[in-house]
């Protein structure tokens, strides 16, 4: 999948005063998917083996788990190998969802910064399309690279020259080389409609992969926000009983499953929300009034927020995260003041 992605948006950029690709975004998911899947293979192979390793290293007997009444050879070994083969093909199965949910989130969120760069710049890639030298454009409006540091998530703008506007490779650049223009000149308004016009196909790409996306993730995130609250809770029980590193650890993975899918999904409603305020700050008082009517329809197309949502109904996000802690918590309570009593 991220092969695909690359050779397909690697290098699309927003022609403008500033360009970017989506490469960064790329390998920032291609990052995260072999670290996350290897992190995901030690944790399950030390669930799996750590209690072999003990017996080994203190001579005591093995524990109970999942080895269950088998002491004889070759029934222990073969009882062992499948319980490492089921654990981790559990593992991998859990782990892999969430590297799907976590690339698929940068990838819309590079897209996002994409569209954010390219609102910024409409204005300045309809000069460029006129004619205006590049250089005569930094120039006069360098000031705009100091006004887009931290903007992006996972892209990094770039002030220099582009011969690619979105699929169609721009063959007139800079015809003319001009260097003396007004930005404010109603020559420029046709271009910049045609720019606007791109971003909202963009967007309107963005929303729909977006939309594709949670159809397909939601159900088995709300599957999984369940079994997460069940699973704290009960670790949390079972490490109140009797301190077991294993029991720790697998508390320790549990949690950090489920911060990934928090984490990345209130990182599209972030950047989601910077599409407004990138659009105020394409340079819209230079526009005309049919640019600023396409730019407001833009706006008001994009008011409903962009979020993926478990089970159509909990939006993933950092606050979800610190719910679903919080009522694993009280479940572990409850369990304990019922014990006691």
């Amino acid at each position: 999948m991220l092969s695909y992605m690359d050779k397909n948006f690697k290098h699309h950029s927003a022609r403008g005063l500033t360009n970017m690709t989506m490469e960064q975004s790329y390998l920032k998911a291609r990052s995260f998917a072999r670290i996350y899947t290897a992190c995901t293979v030690f944790s399950v192979t030390m669930y799996a083996t750590m209690p072999a390793i003990i017996h080994l290293w203190t001579k005591e007997p093995i524990q109970g788990w999942i080895y269950m009444d088998v002491t004889r050879s070759p029934f222990y070994e073969i009882l062992f190998l499948i319980s490492c083969v089921a654990q981790l093909y559990v593992g991998l199965a859990m782990g892999q969802f969430g590297v799907f949910f976590a690339s698929n989130s940068i990838l819309i969120c590079g897209q996002l910064d994409l569209l954010c760069c390219s609102l910024r710049n409409a204005r300045y890639t309809a000069l460029l399309q006129h004619g205006v030298k590049h250089a005569a454009l930094v120039e006069k409006f360098a000031s705009i690279q100091d006004d887009e540091e931290n903007n992006y998530i996972y892209n990094v703008s770039e002030m220099k020259e582009s011969e690619y506007h979105y699929d169609e490779k721009v063959r007139n650049t800079f015809v003319g080389a001009r260097t003396q223009f007004d930005i404010y000149s109603p020559e420029y308004d046709d271009a910049t409609v045609a720019a606007l016009r791109d971003c909202a196909a963009l967007c309107q790409v963005v929303n729909q992969y977006k939309v594709t996306f949670e159809k397909f993730v939601s159900p088995l995130l709300a599957l999984r926000v369940v079994q997460v609250t069940l699973y704290l809770c009960v670790l949390l029980y079972a490490a109140t009983e009797k301190f077991d590193m294993m029991t720790v650890e697998y508390l320790a993975a549990v949690a950090l499953d489920t911060f990934v899918y928090c984490y990345y999904g209130h990182q599209i409603i972030l950047q989601a929300d910077r599409v407004s305020t990138a659009a105020y700050q394409g340079m819209w008082h230079t526009m005309g009034v049919r640019p600023r009517r396409v730019l407001l329809n833009l706006l008001l197309a994009n008011r409903r927020p962009v979020v993926v949502r478990a089970g159509r109904f909990l939006h993933m996000d950092l606050h979800t995260f610190v719910v679903i802690i919080k009522t694993s918590f009280s479940y572990y309570t409850l369990l304990v003041n019922v014990n006691e009593k």
